[in-house]
């Protein structure tokens, strides 16, 4: 039996490590508030006296309606113009304005700082500010005395309409002589064009305003009408030869219209003597009618009538050609004559026109210089009715007033601004002075061969400290659902390997990668794959899973196997009791707490805090009850959850060890 030195328990004083119940100061004695308070009342004292101490401002203002200055006699228009309003904002803050209402105001007043203010304190008191898109002025004036500043505002009005009334008034004088002088020059203008216009009429024979009306253009016309009656003379006798040919063409009777009634006669009695004979014919015989000398005459008659007819349907026919024919040639020559004279008559006329163009340009000027002489004779007789000088061109739409409200500064406004920046300063004083306060942790603890660094308070200390790293959400979470297993840190997980034998170490790896104790415990040799770094798992829960680069070392150091697997096959509970020896060996509070489902607890941790699915957890892990895997759902961080491959699967514990 071997003898063992008997433990060396030694701790460092945790005083700074103890929990924040224990020796903690009352709230209102904590450097914190001290800190905060003082800062608080000495910021909020200076703002707040700042604030108070500024003199109250108050403000008294006047709108004026202002045009453009146009032309006396012209009116006004009521479009904005942005110059012209700029311009009376110049004006108006113009020194003479100024000095003017500076005398105004000392001789009606009897005030001594009235009489002390200077042009340039006046003009410090006084603004002008132009209302957007009007012809509208706000004057104003802002000072300590709201009495005064009424007083002010109306006599620089007042001032100002004087002003205005004085230059309308010259103007109004000066137009008028502008305008007479402009009469007289028009007027001889006027008289020297009459002249011309009526000389140009004389040598160019205009007898008439109307260019119609004149000897060319009517001969012109004239012309053009007995053309217009001649060709259409010509078009009938065309026509009348064409339909009397054509007649003669279908062997129709054609005689002149004086023959017509001869011709109707002879054809009429020859209708009725071959009526008769008809007649005859049904009642008699030829021989019969032969023996009558009355009756027998008769066909002899019918034969000289139709003689006649025949003979003077031919005389006829060619009497009336001839006629249509001579009608249709004179009407063609009349034409011609027509034509030639107009052509001749059309020379003098554009020659007449080009004349009468100048005529009518010195008629128009003639009329725009009457028709300019006319409206300036109208303006000069409103300048001299409309007595303009009576309406300036300035209206006081308002009139300054007392006003005992002062336009600034918002004592109260500026007084919670104060407040909340000097509430702020505070809590920015308090954390530069835990920011320059600040502790460093102390150094771990440090496992001496045969003496280990203990503290009966040391189980605390390490939870506080891990409570204490946590978020505040997380917290609130751990605070509902508590873990059923003990977490470890990554500190605590190293220290577990560092004392752990060979097998312990294989052990805990495989715990860190997702087996289980008993899927360790049946781990073969046929089941590690050194070359691809991959542990096949099988059983209830077959999966591959990915070593890391220290377990692949681990395993080598065995070759290629666990180190518990030999002729005597591993069970749990020795591996248990592997893990138990490798807690007692750390030195770490509570070693019978540090079991299996403790590590592997741990690693499950470190999987769903990086934002691993909840989903895709058994891949690694093997089958959990789906109560256990709703448990580590407070640990999972407030976002989308990720796959696998977006993760670390790695512990941090396992990069150190060989």
């Amino acid at each position: 039996m071997k003898n063992y030195l008997p433990k060396i328990d030694i701790f460092p004083d945790d005083s700074f490590y103890a929990p924040s119940g224990f020796n903690q100061k009352p709230w209102f004695r904590s450097h914190r508030f001290i800190i905060f308070v003082t800062v608080f009342l000495i910021s909020a004292i200076a703002s707040l006296a700042y604030n108070y101490s500024r003199p109250a401002i108050y403000r008294s203002s006047a709108t004026l309606l202002t045009s453009a200055m146009t032309a006396i006699d012209r009116e006004e228009t009521t479009t904005a113009n942005v110059q012209h309003v700029a311009i009376q904002k110049q004006i108006l803050l113009g020194h003479e304005l100024v000095a003017e209402t500076l005398t105004r105001l000392q001789a009606s007043s009897t005030d001594e700082a009235v009489l002390k203010l200077t042009a340039y304190d006046i003009q410090n008191f006084l603004t002008v500010e132009p209302i957007t898109d009007t012809n509208l002025v706000e004057i104003r004036a802002e000072g300590t005395d709201p009495e005064f500043l009424p007083l002010l505002v109306n006599t620089w009005v007042d001032v100002y309409q004087d002003a205005r009334a004085d230059d309308i008034k010259k103007l109004t004088g000066n137009t008028s002589r502008i305008i007479e002088d402009e009469m007289k020059g028009l007027a001889e203008k006027i008289e020297a064009k009459r002249a011309e216009l009526e000389n140009f009429r004389e040598i160019n024979d205009i007898s008439s305003a109307g260019r119609d009306e004149n000897e060319p253009l009517a001969r012109l016309n004239g012309i053009n009408d007995s053309l217009n009656k001649a060709s259409e003379d010509e078009v009938k006798a065309k026509a009348n030869l064409d339909a009397i040919k054509s007649a003669i063409a279908r062997d129709q009777a054609v005689v002149p219209d004086q023959d017509r009634g001869s011709l109707q006669d002879l054809e009429k009695r020859l209708q009725d003597l071959r009526e008769k004979m008809v007649e005859f014919d049904k009642k008699f015989t030829r021989d019969y009618l032969n023996k009558q000398p009355a009756l027998k005459i008769i066909p002899e008659q019918i034969k000289k009538l139709e003689a006649e007819i025949i003979k003077k349907r031919a005389y006829g026919k060619d009497l009336a050609l001839t006629e249509a024919e001579n009608k249709y040639a004179a009407a063609q020559q009349t034409v011609i004559e027509i034509r030639a004279q107009l052509a001749d008559q059309k020379k003098l006329s554009a020659a007449f026109t080009t004349k009468f163009a100048e005529h009518d340009a010195l008629k128009s000027d003639l009329e725009g210089l009457e028709q300019l002489y006319r409206e300036t004779q109208e303006r000069l007789v409103q300048i001299e009715t409309s007595q303009k000088e009576k309406y300036p061109q300035v209206t006081v739409i308002s009139r300054a007033y007392l006003s005992m409200d002062p336009v600034r500064p918002d004592y109260s406004r500026d007084a919670l601004i104060a407040l909340v920046s000097s509430l702020l300063l505070g809590l920015f004083a308090v954390w530069i002075f835990e920011y320059l306060t600040r502790k460093h942790e102390q150094p771990s603890p440090i496992t001496l061969s045969g003496i280990h660094l203990y503290n009966p308070n040391v189980s605390d200390m390490l939870n506080y400290q891990q409570a204490a790293a946590q978020p505040i959400e997380q917290k609130q979470k751990n605070a509902l659902a508590s873990p059923l297993y003990r977490e470890l840190s990554v500190l605590q997980l190293r220290m577990l390997l560092n004392a752990s034998n060979l097998k312990g170490k294989q052990v805990i790896s495989l715990l860190l990668s997702g087996l289980t104790l008993d899927e360790a415990a049946s781990l073969k040799a046929e089941q590690i794959d050194l070359v691809t770094s991959t542990i096949a798992i099988t059983g209830s829960a077959p999966r591959i899973l990915t070593i890391s680069r220290a377990l692949n070392s681990l395993f080598a150091q065995s070759d290629g196997r666990p180190a518990w697997d030999n002729d005597k096959p591993a069970s749990p509970n020795d591996l248990a009791a592997v893990l138990l020896c490798a807690a007692v060996d750390s030195g770490l509070p509570n070693p019978d707490e540090i079991t299996a489902e403790t590590i592997r607890h741990s690693y499950i941790v470190y999987l769903v805090r990086q934002g691993l699915r909840l989903s895709d957890l058994e891949q690694i892990t093997g089958y959990l009850e789906p109560s256990v895997i709703s448990s580590y759902s407070p640990y999972s961080p407030p976002q989308q959850g990720l796959n696998i491959a977006d993760i670390e699967l790695l512990h941090p514990a396992l990069e150190s060890i060989g």
